[in-house]
């Protein structure tokens, strides 16, 4: 895959995490080598092969590892006349010994572990050739005397010289007349021979031989001439003994020769299932799970964490960092695929948007690696030819690339080498440049995206593209929450909700003049709220939608989840099943004679007969006969309890299963709802674009078209400052807002009010009166009024209410208690309506 994007993914630093699990030097250097395979059989196989040393390690225990080490400089010493030293073939011993045992605890491992098995089968037996090494070098690597008889006499003899020498040397020193000239009263030992220092003054008093001078030339090493031919003859000895100690070595790497084409990949071998190993620690120490990898399909990430920010976590607890002040991991829920295929990003600074881009990249990449990931169950990931992920600032001034020079170079790169089997991230996506240029180039990258048909994640804070997500049906708005109480992010992932930045509410709690802050709010509020507002309109049904969506996920998984305990509960009835006919079939093999243990009377007895027509067996206990019931005899094996359990996850699963069902159809009748009123929404604002063009080819003198009769009239004057426009008509002169402009086209055009509903009082309206009647309100003292402005003021922000004088429902965006107001929308506008007009959504 892409080099860039594996290490602006930090997969290296997952590498490192998966080394440290590792216990032999050749998993360690292999940990940090593993990458992700773009073959669906390989990716597949590796997963599996985790997930069966993760029931390993619950059944069996690690494999053992232990003594094994990189013999590869060692082997190549080890050749005939390559001189390996015993120290060398000590440790190749130990090396081959883990293989052998490594191969016997895959030989052990339960049914079901066929992978572990078939690699364990692989290995070679080394039984032999370890049993020969240890039968000449002990573990420290010295020659052992009963290697060969020879060598044992060797040793035996030169034993024998060297206390003859000795005596003769410490005899020697002893004298009194050779005490004097000596430097030292010591022996010591010159290559193999032994010598006395004497006073160099003195050296012709001592006949022998002299080996050699101190660096002071104080002192000479003399060796007696009485001493020279027994030290002659245990140099000879000692010569004796290396030469058979080449032979006996020069044998073993004779041996090892002839096995020399398979210990290396033995070798490779042990080195693959010790990061085998590493990956199913690291998913058992932090509970990571198997994802289900799929070759045509979405991905789906439940409750997904970023693994470097587990780590982190885990380390501070590790270190005693107390809770409140460690950062907080917190999982996200992301699909792609699915209804969309990219899903921009938007919301507050440092909110969690590139954790987000990453923890989807890396996940994906951890899969492919083989390993299992931080999700939760239900997930599933699209095997991904190539992931490409553009984030950071990569500016480079020996280049001359500025911030946004880099960015397009990459997403040059991105764009050049994506297919329908890629996943892109690309992270501030149009930024470093003009908003409105920028938007520009991100809209047509996205286009372009999109005409791939590759799977995309992209972050920004430019509100063009959230428009674009808004108004393509391959496209969808997330956001990273941010409570605007705290001013702290959250770090949740909301998908179909478009972010905000939120820079001027910050700017407000960070002390901004108010006067300034007001400003900003009326700027930013002339900007984009055509959009702003049909948001608003969708955004209650969209979550209402998303929130079926993930109980309907929940639903499922846990049916499966109750499904697959079910299955397992049913293998565990028919391995009892099988232990019970064994049992019987055990019955038939009984003998009189044979011992057989009464549990009701604890003792044990002899058989003495089976009647099987009476299904009892008579047993003579302490001389006495005894009738036993045969299913006394009977094992306890438990099926009463795993039947009654049966029952009851059958009855579960039937459950779930009706509860997932309903809560898929109902999350599938939200989705529908969400895009009608998604295409409403669209619609309308198509209909607001369509009346701006034509209030701006709006010119005086021209004949125009006003809501009010006589429904023509001539345009005067046009004031768009305060909203008001001059007609004159065949009745005179009107003065009319500019929303009574050109209703054939626009957004303002008459619709049929609502009727009432029949039997309902419309606010001091009896039911049934004429609706031409003004409308009164209730008495705002009486208990009615009372009671309806408070449960009015229960409804929170995005829940529907009820506009009495319009006869519709409308979404709540605030109140205005110092007005006694609320702002409320209805289709893409807004209106302020007095509480007292509203009533709570039925």
């Amino acid at each position: 895959m892409d080099a860039f994007t594996l290490e602006k993914l930090e997969f290296d630093q997952v590498r490192q995490i998966l080394a440290r699990y590792c216990r032999s030097v050749l998993g360690r250097r292999l940990a940090l080598r593993i990458g992700p395979s773009r073959r669906p059989e390989t990716v597949r196989r590796w997963l599996e092969e985790t997930s069966q040393m993760v029931a390993a390690l619950r059944e069996a225990g690690p494999p053992p590892l232990a003594g094994v080490t990189d013999i590869g400089q060692r082997l190549r010493r080890a050749r005939p006349g390559g001189g390996a030293s015993g120290e060398d073939f000590a440790v190749i011993a130990s090396t081959l010994e883990a293989v052998t045992a490594v191969r016997r605890w895959t030989q052990g491992l339960p049914e079901g572990l066929g992978l572990l098995s078939e690699l364990g089968s692989s290995l070679p037996e080394f039984s032999a050739e370890v049993e020969a090494i240890r039968s000449v070098v002990d573990s420290r690597g010295q020659v052992l005397d009963v290697a060969s008889t020879t060598l044992a006499r060797i040793r035996r003899e030169v034993a024998r010289t060297r206390q003859k020498v000795h005596d003769v040397i410490y005899g020697y020193a002893r004298r009194p007349e050779v005490a004097r000239i000596l430097q030292d009263p010591v022996v010591t030992l010159h290559e193999d021979r032994f010598v006395l220092p004497v006073k160099a003054e003195r050296r012709h008093e001592l006949p022998g031989v002299v080996h050699r001078t101190s660096q002071s030339g104080a002192t000479v090493f003399v060796e007696p001439n009485e001493s020279v031919e027994l030290n002659n003859h245990l140099a000879e000895l000692l010569d004796a003994e290396r030469r058979e100690i080449a032979r006996l070595l020069n044998d073993l790497a004779i041996m090892l020769e002839r096995r020399h084409e398979v210990i290396p990949p033995a070798l490779r071998t042990l080195a693959q299932l010790d990061v085998i190993c590493a990956k199913a620690q690291y998913a058992y120490q932090f509970d990571l799970i198997c994802p289900e990898m799929t070759e045509r399909g979405g991905l789906r990430l439940h409750r997904a964490s970023h693994p470097l920010l587990l780590e982190q976590a885990y380390q501070q607890e590790r270190q005693g960092i107390p809770p409140e002040q460690r950062h907080p991991v917190v999982p996200i829920d992301v699909r792609l695929g699915v209804d969309f295929d990219v899903l921009v990003v938007t919301g507050s600074n440092t909110g969690g948007k590139t954790v987000a881009l990453k923890t989807v990249g890396l996940l994906a990449v951890m899969a492919q690696s083989g390993m299992h990931i931080p999700a939760g169950r239900g997930t599933t990931l699209p095997l991904f030819r190539n992931v490409l992920l553009d984030v950071g600032d990569e500016q480079s001034l020996q280049q001359s690339l500025s911030t946004f020079g880099a960015h397009i170079r990459r997403v040059r790169q991105i764009l050049r080498k994506a297919d329908r089997y890629t996943l892109v991230l690309l992270d501030e996506l149009g930024s470093g440049t003009d908003p409105d240029e920028g938007g520009a180039i991100g809209q047509a990258v996205l286009d372009e995206l999109c005409r791939i048909g590759c799977l995309a994640m992209v972050s920004t804070h430019l509100g063009v593209l959230k428009a674009y997500a808004f108004n393509h049906e391959r496209v969808d708005n997330a956001s990273v929450e941010f409570d605007t109480r705290t001013l702290r992010p959250t770090y949740h992932l909301r998908i179909g909700e478009p972010g905000e930045s939120h820079a001027i509410t910050v700017a407000a709690a960070m002390g901004l003049p108010k006067h300034v802050v007001a400003a900003a709010r009326k700027h930013f509020g002339q900007r984009g709220r055509a959009f702003r507002r049909a948001i608003r309109a969708t955004l209650h049904s969209r979550r209402e939608s998303e929130q079926a969506r993930s109980q309907a996920d929940a639903a499922r998984i846990a049916a499966e989840s109750a499904q697959e305990q079910y299955a397992a509960k049913m293998a565990q009835l028919h391995q009892l099943q099988e232990r019970f006919e064994s049992w019987v079939a055990s019955l038939a093999e009984l003998r009189p004679g044979d011992e057989i243990q009464v549990p009701s009377l604890k003792k044990t007895g002899r058989l003495v007969r089976v009647q099987f027509n009476k299904q009892i067996a008579v047993v003579d206990v302490d001389n006495l006969q005894v009738e036993v019931p045969l299913a006394e005899l009977m094992p306890d094996l438990g099926q009463g309890e795993v039947r009654r359990e049966i029952a009851s996850l059958r009855e579960q699963v039937l459950a779930q299963a009706r509860q997932a069902e309903a809560a898929r159809a109902e999350a599938e009748r939200l989705h529908r709802e969400y895009q009608h009123s998604l295409q409403q929404q669209k619609a309308r604002q198509q209909q607001y674009e369509q009346w701006l063009a034509e209030l701006a080819r709006a010119r005086v003198g021209q004949t125009v078209s006003i809501a009010r009769a006589p429904g023509t009239g001539k345009l005067l004057a046009l004031n768009l400052a305060v909203g008001l426009a001059k007609v004159q008509t065949a009745r005179g002169v009107l003065e009319l807002a500019v929303q009574e402009l050109f209703p054939q086209v626009g957004p303002f055009a008459r619709t049929a009010q609502r009727r009432p509903r029949r039997g309902r009082a419309q606010h001091g309206v009896k039911s049934g009166a004429g609706k031409d009647r003004p409308i009164t309100r209730r008495r705002p003292d009486s208990a009615a009024a009372r009671a309806n402005r408070e449960a009015v003021l229960k409804t929170a922000p995005g829940e529907q209410v009820y506009v009495v004088p319009f006869h519709k429902r409308a979404t709540l965006i605030r109140f205005n208690h110092d007005r006694d107001e609320a702002v409320v929308q209805a289709g893409a506008f807004e209106m302020e309506i007095p509480i007292a007009d509203l009533e709570p959504a039925r």
